[in-house]
């Protein structure tokens, strides 16, 4: 591999602990690879590396990459995200960190759990926030190192006699956790950092099995991982490579000071700095840096394109939503007469609910897209009812799995699959629990044959899907419109197990990491259009982007509006959306319903992060006129 002076600068640093600010396009996972190679061809063992990213995915890509440098050596180095490499630790030792036999949750499973909790002990029809809610303020609470009962009194406007409620449910459903042998997304990453933290002899441990630990998007990183962090730091080098001007996800926990910070929290740490960009055009990273010089914070780094291209950015405003989303569709098709593929296009958009009218209009066009921010594969409920017989086999004490399975047969309701559920809690093995069933619906037989059939091929994990699917498929097809197109997705899941040696580990992979919806096979060779949430979009890019929408109350979005921090993250989005783009970028916006042109004059008093751009960045480009023109001298508002 070839590297320029700033990426070979960090890739031999000598420093124990090194922070490398990377900007958008300026090959972050390059350096990071270029890091592990480097170190591999100095001498170090590859087994006492690790790469820590933040999908399966990006892992993934590193031991590829990895063994193409320095060839099988790269496959021993330890890639995966946080929790596999948390739950690779646990599963080592499980009697240092408690983790025998455990079933992990996904979020839909919480959900249900807190439901059943909040339902024994909220009144009915009251006010109390609902087990979605509760779970999201828990979730938050322990990923940023606080207790729940100082973050609700801190962050919400609960009253003392329902932040006492609020424990009393949360205390209620960590119990019911451990008496079914469960542990959820949280408590992977609460466990393990505590038993570093506490356990000194764990600590030597585990933590002495590396020399080097690389982290990709430490932007993304929170109060939690952090102590993981901590406590690795103690015995080995940490080289963490992130963009603080992509740190967009307080809203899971991630700590912007984890990067900022970084120096003064690691004693002899240095950081350095990436810049030259091989994504974009100067044009469009003029409009990016733009962006991050006009917020009070200090991000100190401007980006420089290596690639040509003198190509403004086109600034387009429309009456309406429905109007912008007609004239891209319209843009986009004729690009596509012109030569260009679908696949050339890519629409970002604030939220899911604000890319309703963009879909409408690609529907009506009959142009092919592909939409990127919804349902995990794993969320999805006719796989969900399939792995609840799963589930079953791995661990019979999961009382979810057994309500959701149970309530798939007509004649079975919820509180007869309860009353079973509720007797599972002490069974030792997966017979004694199919016995259990084979006596109380022995008028039922299909349901404990199908569970039978599904342990005995337990060994091979794609055999026991098909098992379940074959078993469960005309009840699920009764039960659900399409079922052709569903079983897509079930044969999707079958073909991901079969990469598995067990079906636990095959449930904990996908439960930390979903995979998305199995897409539609494309007709066309020049694949699809992407309509896509910012959120979604970190780590893609498109030769041509549309970034929709780009007013205020989406940038920044309408509920940041007063606090500094969140107004902040909402500029880093819009910078994430922008710098996706790699030849052309369309900015385009609209008034919100019920307001008129003068709107753009800057009548409202909420922030909108693009009404100063400067004219000389933007043009107004081929395809329309602007609702408002503005002077030579005037700025765009």
């Amino acid at each position: 591999m070839e590297y320029n002076e700033e990426q070979w600068a960090a890739i031999t640093a000598d420093q124990r602990y090194l922070m490398v600010l990377a900007g958008a396009g300026t090959g972050k996972t390059r350096t990071i690879i270029g890091r592990a190679a480097h170190l591999i061809e100095s001498g170090v063992d590859p087994k006492r590396i690790a790469v820590v990213s933040f999908t399966r995915r990006a892992a993934a890509e590193i031991t590829e990459r990895l063994r193409h440098a320095v060839g099988d050596r790269g496959r021993r180095v330890v890639t995966g995200t946080f929790h596999h490499l948390c739950l690779r630790n646990m599963r080592a030792r499980p009697r240092a960190f408690g983790f025998d036999g455990m079933t992990i949750l996904d979020r839909d499973d919480q959900v249900q759990l807190l439901r059943l909790i909040r339902s024994r002990l909220v009144e009915k029809n009251s006010k109390f926030p609902q087990a979605a809610e509760l779970l999201n303020y828990l979730s938050y609470a322990r990923n940023t190192n606080q207790s729940p009962r100082e973050y609700l009194i801190k962050f919400t406007d609960m009253s003392e006699q329902w932040v006492d409620l609020a424990e009393q449910v949360f205390q209620a459903y960590k119990q019911r956790k451990q008496a079914g042998g469960y542990l959820d997304y949280d408590d992977i990453l609460h466990r393990f950092a505590e038993v570093l933290r506490a356990d000194e002899r764990v600590r030597e441990m585990v933590c002495r099995e590396l020399d080097h630990l690389l982290v990709d998007e430490m932007q993304d990183t929170n109060p939690l991982q952090w102590l993981i962090l901590e406590s690795y730091a103690q015995h080995a080098s940490l080289f963490c490579v992130g963009d603080d001007a992509q740190s967009i996800y307080a809203f899971r926990g991630a700590d912007f000071q984890n990067v900022h910070s970084f120096e003064k929290r690691l004693p002899g740490a240095r950081t350095l700095k990436l810049t030259l960009n091989y994504r974009s055009t100067q044009p469009i990273l003029d409009v990016a840096n733009w962006l991050l010089d006009a917020s009070p914070l200090p991000y100190r780094k401007r980006l420089r394109a290596v690639r040509p291209g003198n190509v403004k950015p086109r600034f387009l405003q429309f009456d309406s939503d429905l109007d912008q989303a007609e004239w891209v569709a319209k843009a986009i098709q004729n690009r596509r007469q012109g030569g260009a593929k679908w696949s050339d296009h890519m629409i970002l958009c604030r939220t899911a609910w604000t890319a309703r009218p963009m879909e409408a209009a690609l529907i009506e066009r009959n142009i092919p897209y592909r939409f990127i921010g919804g349902l995990g594969l794993l969320q999805v409920a006719h796989v969900r009812d399939v792995l609840s017989a799963i589930r079953i086999v791995v661990n019979p004490r999961d009382e979810l799995a057994w309500m959701r399975y149970l309530t798939l047969f007509p004649g079975i309701g919820d509180v007869t699959a309860g009353r079973f559920a509720g007797k599972v809690e002490n069974v030792e093995s997966v017979e004694q629990s199919l016995e259990m069933v084979s006596q109380d619906f022995a008028k039922h037989s299909h349901v404990h044959a199908i569970l039978v059939r599904v342990a005995k091929k337990a060994a091979r994990p794609a055999q026991a899907i098909r098992t379940a699917v074959k078993g469960l498929e005309s009840t699920l097809e009764a039960s659900y419109d399409d079922w052709e197109r569903r079983t897509k997705d079930l044969d999707l899941l079958e073909r991901l197990a079969a990469k598995h040696e067990s079906l636990r580990e095959f449930l904990e992979t996908y439960t930390l990491d979903p995979v998305s919806v199995a897409e539609p096979e494309e007709e066309d060779d020049d694949g699809v259009v992407t309509l896509i949430t910012v959120h979604s979009a970190k780590g893609t890019e498109s030769p041509v982007c549309f970034v929709i929408s780009a007013q205020a109350g989406s940038y920044p979005h309408s509920r940041s509006v007063g606090d500094r921090d969140a107004e902040e993250e909402e500029r880093r989005v819009l910078y994430v959306a922008l710098t996706r783009a790699r030849d052309e970028l369309y900015i385009t916006r609209h008034p919100p319903s019920g307001f008129n042109q003068g709107y753009w004059r800057g009548m409202m008093s909420t922030p909108d992060f693009v009404e100063d751009m400067p004219l000389h960045l933007v043009d107004y480009g081929e395809f329309a006129t602007p609702i408002y023109q503005p002077s030579e001298d005037d700025v765009i508002r």
